[in-house]
């Protein structure tokens, strides 16, 4: 039977969180998602998802769906690989903005992560194989997931009391790596709080500290709260300075005595170029959704590696597991990855929609994927619960 691409399907689900998220723009009791599904003509099909950021990759759902309809479907017409290889070449490349030259990163994201979902199917292949094709010497062996453990992420906004709340539970559920969100106002209480439940071990080296600014200092404030924030263990400060702040990157690179991290600064491979060579970071934070897709998040991992420098995955509140399961098969290929922020799920979802369970055990301890593809399928029912509006469809042939 012929593994022709004969349709992409386009859907928008808005799914409900177990509680309120904080972090701008404004709280939110749910979050809005993309879903693509790749059919082939022997019935196959693939499961793609993108989380529109517009204020990192500038997207809306609404403008994901035209950019999936007006640019990057016309690039999968005649699609029918010999190979899963093949399908790589063709995947790896798909563009990353449009006619206008705006970034299309969620966009290609789904497309991408429905492709090689179909096609890993259709071949056999667990989208980890890919590691082979991508030929970096350096992502050969079983990558992270067996020694990394899931962050404890804390809501720097809910208050000193519903934060050590948050943090209690983390702690009885053995997480030892922590971060906490800042540039709220009580910042400071927020860190001594969790600085004197985890000194004892942090002196030991049994858990970790960092903190994310999310872009809220200047660099005045940054420079001051990095020297602060060497006597409470921190051992890095993410997103810092606002993005377009670029000015000050070399001066906070210069006088800060805790390694930096970028976040909403890392969206294109070209973003990792210029802050790989202009040595302004220590660390990257790669999100599948933010940069594209798997295939680019595999190298920014690449680069991060040949410039010596440190690996968080990141990930967003409110992702379904469909990428979560993108997410795992990264750590099963890129060792070194310090960090993170994956598999969530149920934990922050009142329901998931795929029908396994993907949400990190005790101690943040995540499970290997092995099936072909993604590895998951979907619950058909759980889906219409959430979905807005009509599915698009586009036909491919």
């Amino acid at each position: 039977m012929s593994n022709r691409l004969v349709q992409l399907e386009l859907f928008h689900l808005c799914l409900p969180f177990r509680r309120w998220f904080s972090r701008s723009p404004g709280r939110s009791a749910k979050t809005d998602t993309v879903l693509v599904a790749a059919l082939l003509a022997d019935g196959t099909v693939g499961w793609g998802e993108g989380l529109p950021q517009s204020k990192v990759t500038g997207e809306t759902v609404e403008s994901v769906f035209f950019n999936i309809k007006d640019t990057l479907a016309d690039c999968l017409k005649q699609t029918e690989p010999e190979s899963f290889p093949q399908l790589l070449d063709l995947a790896d490349k798909l563009p990353f903005t449009n006619s206008q030259g705006q970034i299309i990163h969620t966009a290609r994201c789904c497309v991408e992560l429905a492709l090689l979902d179909a096609y890993g199917k259709y071949f056999g292949r667990p989208l980890s194989s890919i590691s082979e094709w991508l030929g970096f010497g350096g992502f050969f062996g079983d990558g992270s997931i067996n020694q990394i453990r899931v962050s404890g992420v804390l809501d720097g906004s809910i208050g000193p009391a519903r934060m050590a709340h948050q943090f209690r539970l983390m702690r009885w559920y053995g997480l030892r790596d922590f971060k906490l969100e800042m540039g709220f106002q009580d910042d400071i209480e927020n860190l001594q709080l969790v600085y004197r439940h985890l000194r004892p071990r942090l002196e030991r080296q049994q858990a970790s500290l960092r903190v994310d600014a999310g872009g809220a200092w200047d660099i005045d404030t940054a420079t001051a709260m990095c020297e602060k924030l060497v006597d409470y263990d921190v051992c890095c400060v993410e997103q810092p300075l606002d993005t377009a702040d670029h000015s000050h990157f070399h001066t906070l690179a210069s006088l800060s005595p805790i390694p930096l991290m970028a976040d909403e600064s890392l969206v294109s491979l070209d973003d990792g170029r210029f802050l790989a060579e202009n040595d302004f970071i220590d660390f990257f934070n790669i999100r599948i959704s933010k940069n594209g897709g798997l295939l680019p998040a595999l190298r920014l991992a690449e680069l991060a590696a040949k410039h010596f420098l440190g690996g968080q995955l990141g990930a967003l509140p409110g992702e379904s597991g469909i990428l979560t399961a993108a997410e795992r098969h990264f750590l099963q290929m890129v060792p070194n990855i310090d960090f993170t922020e994956t598999a969530y799920a149920t934990f922050s979802l009142r329901q998931d929609i795929v029908d396994r369970k993907m949400r990190f055990g005790y101690g943040g301890k995540l499970d290997i994927l092995d099936r072909s593809g993604l590895g998951i399928g979907l619950r058909r029912k759980n889906l219409g619960k959430f979905v807005i509006g009509l599915p698009g469809k586009i036909h491919l042939t």
